[in-house]
């Protein structure tokens, strides 16, 4: 596809070149308050592209750090609210009430809160993983089809531009038919926690009923199950687990390797864990077809690797001339200059606009409702296969 350039290196696909009505969606959030650095993503992503106002929430479970938090986001002090419920009630009330909600509680209330706010027809904006169990997350796949509002889950590694160049050469079969799938996604942060210390860092991941029944699965697990999915296409027929803490300080699992059969018959694994030590954020993702391969890092995001059978490994980079126009139109900036996490996660929220106020438009890029269920259904499975030795079960 050919991109036009001016003198300045700009390209006129770039996500904040596209026009849109001018219509701001008035969101409240719940949760995220001070500290959260996923509170400080949501609302980052929300201002990225100006599609958003923020004009409610609720911050905190402590009252007063809430309203004060909210106060210092500039928001009005009569929409800080004490919990959601107030927020949900008071809000349909308005003339100008909060058409989306953001959130970013534990995923053991994912549910109650979001059932709260479809009631009055709010857009829901959900961190994930979904919920904590299998039944709250049917739950609330019945209440969003029943309501018709609009869902996203913030899958937001599926939102980076070379992660979607990599997606769109595997659906145009630049890769052939898919056979090996890996999956890792190495983090050391438990490495150092000690059982004294553990409630302060680790919090509600040491509840079953907040975070469900494995840690680094609903933590990170569900993010590399999701890309699995988003860049292949393919389902998860079977998988074989074993799940463990490494650590003989923490009480909640650090380690899973996961061995798939995927519904082509191709296979893949994934390996996710907090005792990697010295391990940051190192989402990999590497899919083999029978004509080529591709390879992506997260700690070199604005890279992709795509090597064809029998040819030399090739370097794309983002925003380059070679890419497609579905990478082109997740990229922000000229290429050459670094682009990232914050920018994925705003690609979540714009296209989330895109869709509520273009209800027309194709929603197949964002992670939805089924996309959450999938991912508990696949949590509570690799568990049961880890408590029996490893065996397979059926997705």
């Amino acid at each position: 596809m050919k991109k036009d350039k001016n003198p300045f290196g700009e390209l006129n696909l770039f996500r904040n070149d596209q026009l849109h009505n001018g219509k701001r969606l008035k969101i409240g959030f719940v949760g995220g308050g001070p500290n959260s650095f996923i509170g400080y993503a949501h609302r980052l992503a929300a201002r990225f592209d100006n599609r958003y106002e923020i004009v409610a929430g609720v911050f905190s479970r402590d009252k007063k750090k809430s309203k004060e938090f909210g106060k210092s986001l500039g928001i009005d002090e009569a929409r800080c609210y004490q919990n959601y419920i107030e927020m949900s009630k008071k809000e349909s009330k308005r003339i100008d009430g909060i058409e989306v909600v953001g959130i970013m509680t534990p995923s053991g209330d994912h549910y109650k809160i979001a059932k709260e706010f479809a009631k009055s027809n709010v857009h829901i904006i959900c961190d994930k993983p979904l919920t904590a169990n299998i039944s709250d997350a049917k739950a609330l796949e019945k209440v969003i089809k029943k309501t018709k509002i609009f869902f996203v889950l913030t899958h937001n590694y599926s939102a980076y531009p070379m992660l979607r160049e990599a997606k769109d050469l595997v659906s145009n079969n630049k890769i052939g038919k898919i056979k090996l799938i890996n999956i890792e996604y190495p983090q050391g942060y438990t490495v150092p926690v000690k059982k004294k210390d553990e409630k302060n860092i680790l919090k509600w991941r040491l509840d079953k009923n907040m975070c469900g029944p494995s840690m680094i699965i609903a933590e990170i697990g569900t993010h590399a199950f999701h890309l699995l999915r988003y860049v292949t296409g393919l389902e998860v027929n079977e998988i074989s687990a074993e799940i463990s803490s490494l650590s003989d300080e923490i009480s909640v699992d650090d380690n899973a390797f996961i061995t798939l059969r995927m519904n082509n018959n191709a296979r893949g694994s994934i390996w996710v864990s907090s005792a990697a030590t010295g391990g940051e954020n190192g989402l990999k993702i590497r899919v083999y077809g029978t004509k080529g391969a591709v390879e992506w890092l997260q700690d070199d995001p604005n890279v992709l690797k795509y090597t064809k059978l029998n040819h030399p490994t090739l370097i794309i980079t983002r925003a380059s001339n070679s890419v497609s126009s579905l990478s082109m139109k997740s990229s922000r900036v000229a290429a050459g200059h670094p682009e990232g996490f914050f920018e994925a996660f705003a690609n979540i929220y714009t296209e989330f606009a895109d869709l509520i106020t273009s209800p027309k438009k194709s929603s197949s890029l964002i992670p939805g409702i089924i996309d959450g269920v999938k991912g508990i259904k696949f949590m509570f499975a690799a568990k049961e296969s880890s408590d029996k030795n490893s065996k397979w079960i059926k997705l």
